[in-house]
C-alpha cells in the first residue's frame, strides 16, 4: 500500500509539473510572439474592435422591426414571409420568372412586402448600423441575420428583374438601390468593427446578385442612359475589399479572444457544434495544458497571415497563386496533427475560398461598371468603342482594373452590337474569353460567368 500512495503520489507529482511546465511555456511562447508582431503593427487588444455607442435615433438597428429582422440568426415574419421558391430561383440557369405573366404574377404576390420595403428604406436614412450586443466576447456578439438577409436581396432581385421583363426600368432601378443601399449595413458603419466573415461573405454574395440583374437589363436591352449612369455610379462603390480586409482582422481575434479566455467546459461545448469527424480532438482542450491552446494561438495566427500575404486591399487585387500556396500551408496542418495544430480544422475559416469567391464577385461588379459605360456609349453612338479609352471620360472617369493582377480588365469589339470584357481568372492565365466550368479556372467573362458565380 505504502508503495503504491508513493507511486500515485509521484504520478500525481510528475503531471502536475508537467501542466505547470507546458502552460508556462505555452503562454510564455504566445506572448513573445505578440509583443514581437505587435512591434511591426499588429493589434491584439479586443478593445479596439468594440465599436462605441451611437445615438439609438441614427442608428438603424434601432428604427422600428431592424434589430428584429437583420440581427441574430432567430426566424421572423419577414424572413418567413420572403421564403418563395420563385425568390430562391434567382441566379440560376432555371430561373422560374421567364415570361411577361410569370413576371406580374410575382410582382403581384410580392408587393405585399412593400411596405416593409418602404420601412427598411426609411431605417437606411439612418448613417450608423451598430447592433446591441454584449461586445465583450466574440461568443456573445450578434451577426447579421443571413436568412433574412438572403431572403430579401433575392426578392428585391426577383422584383427587378421581373420589371425589366416588362420593361420597366426605372421600377427595376429602385429595386436595385434598395438592395445596393442595403448593403451599407453590413460594413458596420461608421467605425466598421467588427465585421464578422458571415457578414462579409452575404456581402460578397448580394454584389453577384446585383451585378447579375444589371446584366439582365443589358440582355433585354431595357436600360437607358439615366439607368445605366446611375447602375455605373453604384457598381462603382463596390468595394468588397474593405470588408474582406476587416474581417482580417477581426476574425482571428475572435478566435484568439476565445481560446484566451474561455472556460474548458464552455469552450468544448463550442466546439461541439462542428462536424461528427472533428469531435475525436475534443478530447484535447477538454484535458490537455492550457499552454497547448497558447501554442495553437501562435499557429492560427501565422496561418491566417500566408492568406493575408495574398491580399491587397490598397489596390483591390488578390494574389491566387500566394492565396493557393496558404492554402496547401492549411491542408497540410490538417493533414499532420499536433498537439499545437489540432485545432486548425476546426476553427480556422476557410480563406481561400472566401478570398476566391471575393475576387469572383468583386471582377463582376468591376465588369458591369465597364459594361454600363460601353452600353452608354452604344447608345450615343450606335456602335462600340475599339478601345476602352474611348470611354474616358464622358461615359466613365476612371475604369476599374482587374482584380486579379491589377491590369486592365480585356476588351475587345466583335462587331457593332457585340463586345467580349473579361478577367483573366483565378489561373493568372488568359484564355482568350473562354469561362471556366467553376470559379477557379477559365477567365471570369461578363455574363458568361454568372451562372458559376452566382450560384
Amino acid at each position: 500500500m505504502r508503495v503504491a500512495l508513493i507511486s500515485i503520489g509521484a504520478l500525481a507529482t510528475l503531471v502536475a509539473a508537467f501542466y505547470t511546465e507546458e502552460n508556462w511555456r505555452g503562454k510564455r511562447a504566445w506572448e513573445n510572439y505578440r509583443h514581437e508582431v505587435e512591434s511591426q503593427g499588429a493589434v491584439f487588444d479586443w478593445s479596439t474592435r468594440i465599436p462605441p455607442a451611437v445615438p439609438d435615433d441614427q442608428n438603424f438597428f434601432k428604427a422600428s422591426k431592424m434589430a428584429e429582422w437583420f440581427a441574430g440568426r432567430r426566424t421572423n415574419d419577414l424572413s418567413q414571409g420572403l421564403d418563395n421558391p420563385k425568390t430562391h430561383s434567382v441566379g440560376t440557369a432555371t430561373n422560374a420568372i421567364q415570361t411577361e405573366a410569370d413576371a406580374r404574377d410575382y410582382l403581384a404576390w410580392s408587393d405585399q412586402f412593400v411596405p416593409d420595403f418602404d420601412q427598411i428604406r426609411a431605417g437606411l436614412k439612418r448613417p450608423y448600423a451598430r447592433i446591441d450586443c454584449d461586445y465583450g466576447q466574440p461568443t456573445t456578439i450578434l451577426a447579421p441575420n443571413f436568412q433574412t438577409i438572403r431572403n430579401l436581396a433575392q426578392t428585391l432581385a426577383q422584383r427587378s428583374h421581373s420589371f425589366l421583363l416588362l420593361g420597366q426600368p426605372e421600377k427595376a432601378l429602385a429595386e436595385l438601390t434598395l438592395l445596393h443601399d442595403f448593403c451599407r449595413i453590413l460594413d458596420c458603419p461608421p467605425t466598421r468593427k467588427p465585421i464578422t466573415l458571415i457578414g462579409a461573405m452575404i456581402n460578397v454574395a448580394v454584389a453577384a446578385l446585383y451585378a447579375d440583374n444589371v446584366y439582365d437589363g443589358l440582355r433585354l436591352h431595357v436600360w437607358r442612359e439615366e439607368q445605366l449612369a446611375a447602375l455605373e455610379k453604384q457598381l462603382g462603390e463596390i468595394h468588397l475589399e474593405m470588408g474582406i480586409e476587416e474581417t482580417f482582422v477581426d476574425e482571428p481575434m475572435f478566435t484568439l479572444r476565445t481560446l484566451e479566455t474561455t472556460s474548458r467546459p464552455e469552450l468544448v461545448k463550442l466546439l461541439y457544434g462542428f462536424p461528427d469527424n472533428t469531435k475525436k480532438w475534443l478530447l484535447l482542450p477538454k484535458y490537455a495544458p492550457r499552454g497547448w491552446l497558447y501554442r495553437y494561438m501562435i499557429v492560427h495566427e501565422r496561418l491566417n497571415e500566408s492568406f493575408l500575404a495574398g491580399f491587397d486591399s490598397a489596390h483591390q487585387t488578390v494574389s491566387p497563386r500566394k492565396i493557393d500556396d496558404a492554402g496547401r500551408i492549411l491542408q497540410d496542418n490538417i493533414a499532420h496533427t499536433s498537439a499545437y495544430n489540432f485545432l486548425a480544422p476546426l476553427v480556422t475559416p476557410n480563406w481561400g475560398k472566401a478570398v476566391q469567391r471575393f475576387a469572383a464577385n468583386q471582377t463582376m461588379a468591376n465588369e458591369g461598371a465597364v459594361a454600363c459605360a460601353l452600353e452608354r456609349y452604344h447608345l450615343a453612338h450606335g456602335d462600340y468603342p475599339k478601345k476602352l479609352e474611348a470611354l474616358v471620360p464622358q461615359f466613365i472617369n476612371n475604369p476599374p482594373h482587374d482584380v486579379i493582377g491589377g491590369q486592365p480588365l480585356k476588351y475587345r469589339r466583335i462587331d457593332a452590337n457585340q463586345f467580349l470584357l473579361y478577367s483573366i481568372g483565378w489561373n493568372e492565365t488568359d484564355d482568350g474569353g473562354v469561362p471556366g466550368s467553376t470559379i477557379a479556372d477559365g477567365d471570369l467573362v461578363w455574363g458568361q460567368s454568372f451562372q458559376t458565380i452566382v450560384r
